[in-house]
Parts: C-alpha cells; sequence; structure tokens
C-alpha cells in the first residue's frame, strides 16, 4: 500500500512513495459560504458529521437535539459557478436527560457522536450517541397521502349524516393521488444501545461490513450488531484487577476503510493499539502497539500534551493512521512504528503559554480532525477564529491558518436566515462566498517530543484569550465528494469551501459587491 501524497512532513523518518495521479499541486483558496448561527435559547452546538454520500451534514447540541442539513449548489459571483449552501431538512429530540441510579450520576443529553450509514435507498441511516446511550435512526422522505371516498363527510364541522340501508351504500375508502412533490421526512428511531458502558463514550466506529459497530469508554471497547440492541461483546478490556494499576485510557477510535476487520484506539498517553479480529477475538494484547512516550514518564503537562484526543485511518489506505494530540497533527506509518512519518505543528502558537494553560482545563480539550477523499488535506480546529488545514502535498510549510470571519458579519439574523422579528431569504440565496485570510506556517518545527525549554517559558495565555470565554473549534467534518469543509464552535456552524485558485482567477477581491454585511 503506498501513499498518495509526498512525505515531507517534519520529522520523517523513511521514504513513501507517491501515486502522482492523486497528487494535485495547485495551490487552493478557501471561501466561506455560509454561517449558521444557533437560536438564542438553545443547546451549544457539540458535534456535527457529513454523510457518505456528502448530501446531507447532521449537527448535534447539548440539548439533545439532532438537525439535519441538506446542501445544494447556489449561484456565486466569485468567478466560479456555483458554491455549496444548505437549507433545513429535519430537526429532532435524539436523546433527553438520564440518571443513573446505581451511580447516582445525572447523564447529560447532549450528542457527542454521530455516524452515518452507507445510504441505502432513498432512507439514510445513522448513530447519533450521548455520553452513554447509542440510538440508530432512519430518515425518510414519505409521501403525503389522503383517503377519499369517504363514507363520512370530510368537511370541516359538517354535521350531516351519511345513512346507510344496503350494501350499495357503503363506499370503499381509496388512497387520494397526489402530486409526487408532496412529500414529508419522517424520522424513526429503529434501536436503542443502552447499558453497555458504565463510564462516557470516547469513539464510535463503524466497520465496513455494514452490520457490525464499535463504542469505547476509557476502559472497554464493545462490539455490537446493528440488529442486537439488549447485548454487547467486549473485545478490549483494560480495567485491572486494582484501580490504582491503570496505566492508559482509550481516548478515541477508528475502523479501516478497507478491512472489516481492523481497528485502532488511542490512549491518554499518546499511544496507539492496532486491533484485528481475524487473529483474537478477545483483542486485550493488540497486534501492534505505537508508544509515544517511555511507561517512566512522569510528567503531567507532557501526559497531557501527547493525550490523542482524535484518529483517523486514511481514506485509501490502512497502512497509515492520522492523530491529533494537543500541539499537533502526527501521520504514523504501521510499517515504520519508530516515529510518525509526517508532524504538523498546528498549535505551536501556544508553546509559551504552556504552564498558564495547564492552570486552566484547556488541555482537556478534543479537537477533532477530517480527512479529504484524497487524502491530501486535514483539517482540525483551533482556538478563537482560526482552524488549520493542512495541504499533505506541500509538506510542513503546508499548514493553512485560516482565519474564519465572524459569526455576526452576513446578512442574516437568525438560524437558516428565520428571524421573529426581520424578514430575510432563505440561506439557499447566499449574495457571495467571502475569501477567508489563510496564513502559512511560521515554520516552527516539532520534534515529536515537549522539550523542557519551552516548557519552562512562563506567560499568561490571558494575553492572547480569555480561556472561559474562548471559542473552541472543537468538530469539524470534511465532505466527502467535495472541498466543503464544516466546522463549529458552541455557537455556530461554518460551511467553507476550497477552490482552486487558477479556478476562482482573481475574481474573489471584487465580486459580488463585497460588502462585509453579507452572509459568507
Amino acid at each position: 500500500m503506498d501513499l498518495p501524497l509526498t512525505s515531507s512532513g517534519v520529522g520523517v523518518k523513511g521514504s513513501i512513495s507517491v501515486d502522482r495521479d492523486l497528487v494535485d499541486n495547485s495551490h487552493v483558496k478557501f471561501y466561506c459560504n455560509e454561517i449558521l448561527n444557533r437560536t438564542q435559547g438553545s443547546g451549544a452546538i457539540s458535534v456535527l458529521e457529513f454523510n457518505k454520500e456528502g448530501t446531507h451534514l447532521a449537527y448535534g447540541n447539548s440539548d439533545g437535539i439532532l438537525s439535519i442539513l441538506e446542501l445544494g449548489q447556489s449561484r456565486s459571483d466569485v468567478g466560479f459557478s456555483t458554491h455549496a449552501c444548505s437549507k433545513p431538512y429535519q430537526s429532532f429530540l435524539s436523546h433527553e436527560p438520564e440518571f443513573d441510579c446505581l451511580k447516582s450520576q445525572a447523564i447529560e443529553e447532549k450528542l457527542t457522536f454521530i455516524r452515518w450509514l452507507n445510504c441505502c435507498g432513498p432512507s439514510h441511516f445513522f448513530l447519533s450517541a450521548n455520553e452513554r446511550t447509542i440510538k440508530l435512526w432512519r430518515v425518510a422522505e414519505v409521501p403525503l397521502r389522503e383517503m377519499d371516498n369517504l363514507n363520512f363527510p370530510t368537511e370541516s364541522g359538517s354535521r350531516k349524516k351519511v345513512a346507510i340501508r344496503s350494501n350499495s351504500d357503503i363506499k370503499v375508502p381509496r388512497w387520494k393521488s397526489l402530486p409526487t412533490e408532496n412529500k414529508v421526512v419522517r424520522v424513526y428511531n429503529k434501536k436503542v444501545y443502552a447499558r453497555g458502558h458504565g463510564f462516557s463514550l470516547t469513539g464510535l466506529a463503524l466497520f465496513l461490513d455494514q452490520q457490525t459497530f464499535l463504542s469505547s469508554d476509557p476502559l472497554r471497547i464493545n462490539l455490537w450488531h446493528y440488529d442486537v440492541d439488549y447485548e454487547a461483546f467486549t473485545i478490549v478490556d483494560l480495567m485491572p484487577d486494582r484501580i490504582e494499576d491503570i496505566t492508559h485510557l482509550i481516548t478515541g477510535l477508528a475502523t479501516s476503510p478497507s478491512s472489516p476487520s481492523l481497528f485502532a484506539y488511542s490512549t491518554n498517553r499518546g499511544s496507539l493499539r492496532i486491533c484485528d479480529t481475524r487473529s483474537t477475538a478477545l483483542c486485550d494484547k493488540p497486534a501492534l502497539a505505537i508508544d509515544n512516550l517511555p511507561a517512566s514518564e512522569q510528567n503531567v503537562i507532557v501526559i497531557l500534551l501527547s493525550s490523542i484526543a482524535d484518529l483517523k485511518f486514511l481514506n485509501n489506505s490502512d497502512r497509515f493512521i492520522v492523530s491529533r494530540d494537543f500541539m499537533s497533527v502526527k501521520v504514523w506509518d504501521l510499517a515504520n512504528t519508530t516515529a510518525p512519518v509526517e508532524v504538523y505543528p498546528v498549535q505551536s502558537h501556544l508553546r509559551p503559554y504552556l504552564n498558564s494553560i495547564y492552570e486552566t482545563e484547556l488541555l482537556f480539550d478534543d479537537f477533532k480532525l477530517s480527512l479529504s477523499s484524497d487524502d491530501r488535506f486535514i483539517v482540525t480546529g483551533s482556538y478563537q477564529s482560526d482552524i488549520r488545514i493542512v495541504d499533505r502535498s506541500l509538506g510542513a510549510p503546508g499548514i493553512y491558518n485560516i482565519k474564519m470571519e465572524p459569526d455576526d458579519s452576513h446578512l442574516y439574523s437568525g438560524f437558516y436566515g428565520h428571524s421573529p422579528d426581520v424578514t430575510t431569504p432563505d440561506s439557499a440565496t447566499a449574495p457571495w462566498p467571502r475569501p477567508l485570510r489563510m496564513e502559512m506556517s511560521n515554520g516552527l518545527s516539532e520534534s515529536g517530543t515537549i522539550g523542557s525549554v519551552e516548557i519552562a517559558r512562563e506567560l499568561p495565555i490571558t494575553s492572547v484569550f480569555t480561556p472561559a470565554s474562548v471559542k473552541k473549534w472543537i468538530s469539524v467534518s470534511w465532505c466527502p465528494t467535495s472541498l466543503v469543509v464544516a466546522a463549529c464552535h458552541a455557537d455556530a456552524i461554518h460551511i467553507i469551501e476550497g477552490i482552486a485558485e487558477d479556478t476562482a482567477g482573481g475574481h474573489g477581491d471584487n465580486g459580488g459587491g463585497g460588502s462585509g454585511d453579507g452572509i459568507v
């Protein structure tokens, strides 16, 4: 299996062949197409995910409400014909607050994971999860139907009675034919996978066979079958005999895109464990272990910085895994586990403030990552108005710092353009996509370990931002069929799109009027 991109990241330990047909070295400029603010009084946005076909985007909030957007195309004035836009599709209550009587613990309704299954026919299936409970949903467009030829009057308020004296007076009801466009979106709860975990969920991943999926908490990984919601099979159990002997906690979970038996999980000490269910049913001992820290490491800051928040297999190869820790994005070669083959420092600007950050809860922020379909780009979040997009074809200098637009820099005063006191157009009529400010990497490298000299600097993080009110771009998702990216913080979702610079052709600075109040 060959990596379809150059391996020129920081700290490269080996050479990897390149499939030139999959590499497009044209520079990409990113535009913000849309900003969707949450309505006043609703819960903070917590997770979002594109479906496999790239036609719908689902997101959840801390109130347990799951909403779905349908993606389409709108005419653009920035040199290219259309740009991605969205419109509301469906919204419903996915989870409600629960209470664990055995532990006397309240379980929040906040949604933490959304995973789409492959589309089958006209219906869409997906899993949603809060801290403990996983649910399987089916969403389908059902045609509206009305009954005709009834035995009673259908007029509102009618008191007329129908006399039936013989069989000939009885009418046979039948469905009335309606235009095909008269449809309504229905949501059906198919399964509830409860009581599988005693701790909060840390991962949810679907196997390629479309029959089973995995869920994880800090100490266990369970294997579920979609048709069986009353029991699960524990395939990884890290619970020791004594609680004091716990050394690793599971922080992330991923399954192979090409094998229905291969999966990987990450730990709070920066370790990766790759397991194969074909070799053994119980995977307590992994088939391959990658350790980023020595077992003797006791420095709390080093351990927290090494904790892996998210991991993904490459879309086109199960030989490489991408991981995200607090400071960097790393690409690991499973055939060469001595060190990551690519290291991209995405938050090196925070290194002088580590002691100050340690005094807050920022080190526990779990930034997610997502990959483009050709594995060229990796997107992940940061703080304030920044997200990071890594162009792997450019190597270490290919880290783009994308400056997101302010949430209020658009025409719409409410979510989807709805407002109680202002009449606004539908979101599909976005005037033009606004070009985003992009800054290249400052060239800071990272050796893969945290140096004591760097940690020793003591600068207050409050000189950069206020930890209590900072925007955290925790959840990101890359559309599988295009260069469209969705990123969110607690108060808004931003939909951005990458356009090759030769396509945009210099129209981005003077297209569409360029009003500072336009939606982007």
